[in-house]
């Protein structure tokens, strides 16, 4: 019984991880499109920062496992956004 409930609790990490991964993944997208049409990515970057951010600060408090290459990617992405937002 007990490894039923690990399983699952399993399943509802790996879930809301996902879910966290994927807000992420949504908010770069969306950035990168309005980057592309010529559009004000400004939104869609600072949406895309406080949800990285969100996800770092997770993973650093270990609350979230990532892979040290999503790190690295999240991290890359972050700072790239970062230099463009205060070049302007």
């Amino acid at each position: 019984m007990s490894s039923e409930k690990d399983i699952i609790g399993l399943n509802v990490a790996i879930g809301s991880i996902s879910e966290e991964l994927l807000a992420v993944q949504r908010a770069l997208d969306e950035y990168r499109l309005k980057q592309e049409r010529k559009e004000a990515p400004d939104e869609a970057a600072v949406e895309f920062v406080k949800k990285a951010e969100l996800v770092i600060e997770k993973a650093e408090k270990g609350e979230l496992e990532l892979t040290p290459d999503q790190k690295r990617r999240i991290r890359n992405n972050l700072v790239t956004i970062l230099k463009t937002l205060h070049g302007r």
